[in-house]
């Protein structure tokens, strides 16, 4: 069981050899510049990006289409419809102030047609006297289609009393006659539509307007068909619910102009103008998908990958700095005064001078050495070549042991003794020097060994000035090849 969880761990991590005590993976000055400048552009793209993103400042998706709504959303309350006389001469004669002609509006509910009634609802704007419907409309449902099953009309009818308070009256023959006679009578209907600003959900008025002409014998009818947009906002930050808005956003229009008689046919009124307002069927429904955190974070992602696209340079460099660090490296290892070389290099890399221990070498000659000397650390490199001279090794050793002192190796080993006296570093003193000769025939191994040939060790370039001559054999190997 234990084995099984081990195998399903995702977070598991590999064993990095370390280049050396200090670091694990080569980094350069240059590599560190260019990451702190992608590191600060990151993150100030990140700032920029949220920033938008909180102040509504980035556009969401947008996708329209045909939709039969039930208008449950739509708040009719809302003041959208208005009309008035457009008196653009103050000379011009105003039929309702005059009590000429009166607003009426009449509803059919449930296909019964109320009685009309004078709108009073009244405001004053720079056009004068805006008149403004009770707006009543109803929708019903049948075989899958919404209908409006409550309609109203707006009738523009010559002034009767009956629909007058006790103290006015209507407007008298003369002034009848010399309205008529203006060049020009125009009633302006007016449309409010609303949208929504697709960046901020805020909402924006629209405004369309149809003019009808008042003349004496005749009838214009206007059959006004409302469309309206639903709209879905998509405007959460991982999981939510949208909202929905539902507005006026325009009007169809039929236009027809008939004799007063067909007027008084259809509504037992001396009416002028006759304005249907009904419902389109069909509607929009636009849908804002506002952006996600997801989305912001993919946003940021995508650009701090292409800005990390420039890290394959750096890396390509380091990869080039660090075979050639190892390289020095190991040519200091084979040859120990190579660190003491001191090479001069011109813009295009070229060697112009070449000292050690400040004396000038022959640049051709170093070059014959300096190249061959990479050449031959080069398959250093190579792990087959590293396994190739392993196996060498033991070759080597095998000439001079047998197998069963070979054997013999795999139960010895560094004894844990807390008694035991360890064997003083010889830069301590050159009394630990004396004892270490005094003491070379003895074969028990103790803690100096786990690190005698060890790269720190070697380091330590005082523990071998400071061994005597006389330790050393004048015959012996490591006499003969002594870098002093």
């Amino acid at each position: 069981m234990l084995n099984i969880l081990k195998n399903i761990d995702l977070f598991g991590v590999p064993f990095i050899q370390g280049i050396d005590q200090k670091q694990s993976k080569y980094q350069s000055i240059f590599g560190g510049v260019l990451s702190l400048l992608i590191f600060s552009f990151s993150f100030g793209y990140a700032i920029w990006i949220i920033y938008l993103w909180q102040t509504k400042q980035m556009n969401p998706k947008v996708s329209t289409s045909r939709f039969v709504s039930d208008y449950s959303a739509l708040n009719l309350n809302n003041d959208f419809i208005k009309l008035y006389y457009w008196q653009y001469d103050d000379n011009l004669i105003d039929p309702f102030q005059t009590k000429i002609l009166l607003p009426l509006v009449i509803y059919n509910r449930q296909n019964q047609l109320t009685q009309p009634q004078l709108i009073t609802n009244q405001t004053v704007t720079s056009h004068g006297n805006t008149y403004i419907p009770k707006i009543e409309l109803g929708f019903s449902n049948i075989d899958g289609e919404i209908y409006t099953s409550e309609e109203m009309y707006i009738q523009i009818v010559f002034c009767s009393e009956i629909y007058l308070k006790s103290d006015e009256k209507c407007a008298s023959e003369e002034l009848i006659q010399q309205f008529f006679k203006q060049a020009s009578n125009l009633v302006v209907v007016q449309i409010y539509s609303t949208t929504l600003n697709s960046r901020d959900g805020s909402e924006q008025i629209g405004l369309q307007e149809f003019y009808i002409q008042i003349e004496e014998k005749f009838c214009y009818t206007m059959n006004t068909f409302l469309e309206t947009n639903l709209y879905e906002l998509q405007d959460y930050f991982l999981f939510g619910t949208s909202q929905f808005k539902e507005y006026v956003s325009g009007a169809v229009v039929q236009t027809q102009t008939s004799s007063s008689e067909y007027c008084y046919k259809n509504f037992n009124n001396n009416a002028l103008s006759l304005i249907y307002l009904g419902m389109n069927g069909n509607q929009m429904k636009t849908i804002f998908e506002y952006p996600r955190i997801g989305d912001i974070l993919a946003n940021i992602g995508s650009i701090i990958s292409l800005l990390f696209m420039s890290k394959y340079v750096i890396i390509i460099l380091n990869q080039y700095s660090l075979k050639q660090r190892i390289i020095k490296e190991l040519i200091s290892f084979y040859y120990p005064q190579f660190k003491n070389v001191c090479i001069t290099k011109n813009w295009r890399q070229k060697i112009v001078m070449v000292k050690i221990n400040q004396i000038d070498l022959d640049i051709k000659e170093f070059k014959k050495f300096y190249d061959r000397a990479q050449e031959q650390m080069q398959q250093k490199l190579s792990y087959l070549n590293l396994l190739y001279e392993i196996s060498r090794l033991y070759f080597i050793i095998r000439s001079s042991k047998s197998r069963e002192e070979l054997l013999k190796s795999h139960h010895i080993g560094i004894k844990i003794n807390h008694n035991q006296t360890r064997e003083q570093d010889v830069n301590s003193n050159y009394k630990s020097v004396y004892q270490a000769q005094s003491s070379r025939e003895n074969i028990q191994l103790n803690e100096d060994d786990a690190e005698i040939l060890s790269l720190q060790k070697k380091r330590s370039e005082n523990n071998y000035n400071l061994i005597p001559e006389e330790i050393f054999n004048e015959t012996d190997f490591y006499v003969a090849n002594k870098i002093e």
